[in-house]
């Protein structure tokens, strides 16, 4: 059972997440659904956090002290499902392509140096 202890702490917990999100303080991690950074409240540390559902983790001390072994949510994690968790992530950049058609010209152009032939 939750006791209004164990309430009020998450309360507090979810002001502070709020704020983070009203700060700029969360930055989704690209072409990883379900992660972000999160800044913590003074600006001096990052937080990678894990906020899919069941999977829920984060590096800071509280998560790591406290709230893992209790089950419940850091102030970073609820921030980052408050800022993240119902828009989608942005897709991982495409791999870059190379094109020697383009390469060979840019070369006989000048734009790049020429290839330098091993001996």
């Amino acid at each position: 059972m939750v006791n209004a202890v164990t309430v009020k702490g998450l309360a507090a917990r979810l002001d502070k997440a709020e704020q983070l999100v009203a700060e700029g303080a969360v930055y989704p991690v690209a072409g990883c659904d379900g992660y972000a950074v999160v800044r913590n409240g003074d600006g001096t540390q990052m937080y990678l956090v894990r906020f899919a559902a069941g999977h829920e983790n984060c590096t800071c001390p509280d998560f790591k002290n406290r709230q893992g072994t209790a089950g419940l949510p850091c102030k970073h994690i609820l921030a980052a499902e408050l800022a993240l968790g119902d828009r989608p992530q942005p897709p991982a950049p495409a791999a870059m392509t190379v094109d020697p058609i383009a390469i060979e010209t840019a070369r006989k152009l000048g734009i790049i140096a020429p290839a330098k032939v091993a001996a």
